[in-house]
């Protein structure tokens, strides 16, 4: 089955995600052929993925990228969504799988803006999709496109976070998707996706807008700013690739989770202030550097070798793809698997 595919925002992970697709077209006994169409503000981003390979042509415009699409893969800045989903020309029976860090805004953008009949039902569908690096890509900062890679995503994680009214039939499209690029896929609820988001994501991001604060307001930022080596520039390094909206729409649209987390870390700090300031502690700082260390080392090992302790996934069997998406009227099974422990 040949299949048109649409990609909205590209970077390192979304053209790798093109390559990957081509990479599996390319094997003998491939069942399924892809055109792939990027979409970007960037001029200079989209012609750097059509030669690598990622996409084969490319639209500026959304909805031109979008109105022959049978699959969208949005990977757009938080900041932007709301343009970009009043944009797409989305067609009946299309699948969009979104790639951005919150997804309970983007469900609601795809009920205002996706295609309805007359009774008011969708007529287009969303699948959240969040990838998870590489052990071996934790410490990159590269997310530039030329970074891409076809094998990007061999056995890594992806979190697969359907909307409840989604039918069965596009959340297996997002499964067969996620195993043709090499992955491996897990459900989580989309809630539950959000508040753990705000520690993995939405942390670090507000950190790295206090940190540069903090810095550039003290008195000896004039020679600070001067000795910056990465492990401070990787700490802000969101500044640099996210702008004032971006930060906007990822601090505010999640930010009971994200004061949540923000809480629990100002008080881990004020522990650790208390400890260092009080040099008879010393022993009390010591063991919890300690624990630190240990509980670190454990997760480390448990993050590069993928054993979590978790219930043996289920064979999932053959790769379906497309099972009905050019007109998927037919409400298909879910997949449903265990939480993860933590």
């Amino acid at each position: 089955m040949h299949v048109n595919i649409t990609i909205i925002g590209l970077n390192r992970v979304s053209a790798s995600l093109g390559l990957a697709l081509k990479r599996y077209q390319q094997q003998p006994k491939a069942e399924h052929s892809f055109t792939i169409t990027g979409s970007d503000a960037r001029p200079n981003v989209l012609r750097a993925a059509e030669k690598m390979g990622a996409v084969d042509t490319f639209h500026r415009s959304t909805d031109k990228a979008t109105e022959n699409a049978d699959v969208i893969i949005v990977n757009a800045p938080p900041g932007d969504l709301e343009k970009i989903y009043s944009r797409m020309a989305v067609k009946s029976g299309a699948v969009a799988l979104d790639m951005t860090e919150l997804k309970l805004p983007v469900f609601e953008l795809a009920r205002k803006h996706f295609p309805t009949n007359a009774q008011g039902q969708p007529l287009a569908y969303l699948v959240g999709i969040t990838p998870i690096a590489q052990a071996a890509e934790l410490y990159s900062g590269e997310i530039e496109v030329e970074g891409a890679r076809a094998d990007l995503f061999d056995n890594a994680e992806f979190l697969i976070t359907p909307d409840a009214a989604c039918p069965g039939q596009a959340i297996t499209l997002a499964e067969d998707v996620i195993r043709l690029v090499g992955g491996k896929p897990r459900f989580m609820d989309p809630a539950e996706h959000d508040g753990l988001i705000a520690a993995t994501e939405g942390l670090p991001a507000l950190l790295g807008v206090g940190l540069f604060y903090m810095l550039r307001q003290s008195e000896g930022w004039m020679e600070l700013r001067r000795m910056v080596n990465p492990a401070l520039a990787l700490a802000f390094q969101n500044l640099r690739y996210q702008t004032l909206q971006d930060q906007q729409a990822l601090f505010t649209q999640n930010r009971a989770n994200l004061a949540r987390h923000l809480e629990a870390l100002i008080g881990t700090l004020d522990e650790i202030r208390d400890l260092l300031a009080d040099p008879a502690r010393a022993d009390e700082l010591e063991i919890l550097l300690s624990r630190v260390q240990s509980e670190w080392d454990k997760w480390d090992v448990k993050r590069h070798s993928g054993q979590w302790d978790e219930t043996k996934q289920p064979d999932l069997g053959p790769v379906g793809l497309m099972g009905g998406i050019l007109g998927m009227g037919g409400v298909g099974r879910r997949r449903k698997e265990e939480d993860d422990e933590e």
